[in-house]
């Protein structure tokens, strides 16, 4: 069964499919066209919530994820783009046009996402297709904001009571001029967008987000805000489900051809139309024949090298020795195009082994989440943790799986960020501080006004 987000081809009139989730299967239309014109009917509204996945498979291309990898300990230095080598020096300026692209889409999808909102009740919708289509516009408006916050604000805890500043979050289509909320009330309202999206969103959805991906993405929310029972909550609702399993591939970037059970919420690539929804991580390619611009960072190779038995490493990672200096080359994306995976169930079970270490759960359930990881990257039962292990050996096993499992997804900073801001460890990058000012991405200079302040510039 496949789990994957496509473009949407819709009936007025029904409700929203049933299935799983599937985004950009048919080409958009009517791009020329002004509101009025647009939006005369029904289906003009559907077209709309099309166009709102559109720009969110854009958004998850490897673009978003490679910002946050830039800002962590798992690459190098990008070989030729100084907007990206800003980022990876922890020092980024108003003025650079690579992130300023990237900011703008998520922002795109939650104005188109406002807009169905304010023009909802003039269309004749049933209650149950209103109410779902509700549900998909919240969660989308949260999602894209929630990409938005991690990079651009200081994680929640880094202010005892979380006033510091975070981004403006948009629920309206009126142009105004305000300052950012809080990180506080950031996280506040895109968890009310998603509790309150969950309930009206399908089991599951052949065309868009399902109620598995609304508590996905809650318990990766509840997780960096340290909030680890309410991350245990949601991860229970989709890992006991039963509808997600590993399998036996540790690769979750495939193409259409296959399927990833453990797919919870993800794009799909559709050659058929031209259109490769998985562009951003042509950075990453070993195989092509000019040099990557991403190469994964010795302190990585390091760590995991001397295990030659994990699967993972041998298959997504290889140590070049041919020129001056070794330089690790990253497999994982050697592929033309593929299916962007964005949630999925290895990251809410190493999330549920850790929180319920964390929170003084039950032991049992995350040793088997753990050992569920290791034997899928190691052919077998040998590396499993013992039935008996601590609290501290479970935590330091999820740690340890999550950093390889989830490299280039751009987890790992985020992850550097809670352990500084919530556990209170000293966290460092490269020599940087977890909480120095370069950590959080500059804003473009379109933003700043009297009201809005930009983040403050110098970098680490």
């Amino acid at each position: 069964m496949k789990k994957s987000f496509s473009a949407i081809a819709l009936i007025s009139g029904l409700l929203l499919s049933t299935g799983c989730e599937k985004i950009l299967e048919t080409p958009l239309q009517g791009a020329d066209l002004t509101e009025d014109e647009a939006l005369q009917s029904k289906q003009d509204v559907l077209d709309l919530l099309q166009s709102c996945y559109d720009v969110t498979a854009n958004v998850y291309n490897g673009r978003i994820q490679y910002l946050g990898e830039l800002l962590s300990d798992n690459l190098t230095e990008p070989t030729i783009n100084e907007d990206l080598t800003e980022v990876y020096n922890h020092n980024t300026l108003f003025f650079n046009g690579t992130i300023g692209g990237i900011y703008g889409d998520p922002y795109i999808t939650a104005f188109r996402a406002n807009r169905i909102l304010e023009v909802i009740d003039d269309f004749g919708f049933s209650d149950a297709e209103k109410a779902e289509i509700i549900a998909q516009v919240k969660f989308l408006r949260a999602i894209s904001q929630w990409e938005i916050l991690k990079l651009f604000a200081h994680p929640f805890g880094f202010t005892a009571n979380n006033s510091h500043d975070g981004i403006i979050y948009r629920t309206t289509t009126v142009a105004e001029v305000v300052p950012r909320d809080p990180v506080g009330a950031n996280y506040s309202d895109i968890i009310a967008d998603l509790e309150s999206a969950l309930p009206d969103l399908q089991l599951s959805s052949d065309f868009y987000a399902s109620q598995d991906a609304a508590n996905a993405f809650l318990a990766k929310i509840y997780f960096q805000a340290g909030n680890y029972s309410k991350a245990v909550q949601h991860a229970d609702a989709v890992i006991n489900s039963g509808r997600y399993s590993l399998g036996t591939s540790v690769d979750r970037f495939e193409n259409d051809t296959v399927d990833v059970t453990e797919a919870i919420f993800s794009n799909t690539s559709r050659p058929d139309f031209g259109d490769f929804r998985s562009g951003g991580f042509g950075n990453y390619r070993s195989d092509v024949p000019n040099p990557p611009l991403f190469r994964a960072s010795m302190d990585f190779y390091n760590t995991y090298s001397a295990d030659t038995t994990d699967i993972r490493f041998k298959n997504f990672f290889e140590l070049d020795e041919s020129g001056d200096e070794p330089v690790v080359l990253i497999k994982k994306f050697n592929q033309e195009w593929f299916n962007v995976t964005i949630l999925h169930l290895t990251d809410l079970k190493l999330l549920r082994a850790e929180a319920l270490a964390e929170s003084g759960g039950d032991l049992s359930v995350a040793i088997q989440d753990i050992n569920d990881i290791r034997e899928r990257a190691y052919g077998g039962t040998q590396n499993n943790l013992s039935a008996s292990a601590s609290a501290t050996e479970i935590i330091d096993a999820a740690r340890y799986e999550r950093r390889i499992e989830m490299f280039g997804e751009g987890d790992r900073i985020q992850q550097i960020k809670r352990r500084g801001a919530i556990e209170g460890e000293a966290m460092q990058v490269r020599g940087n501080d977890w909480d120095c000012n370069g950590m959080i991405i500059q804003f473009p200079i379109s933003e700043k006004t009297d009201k809005f302040q930009l983040n403050p510039t110098g970098g680490c």
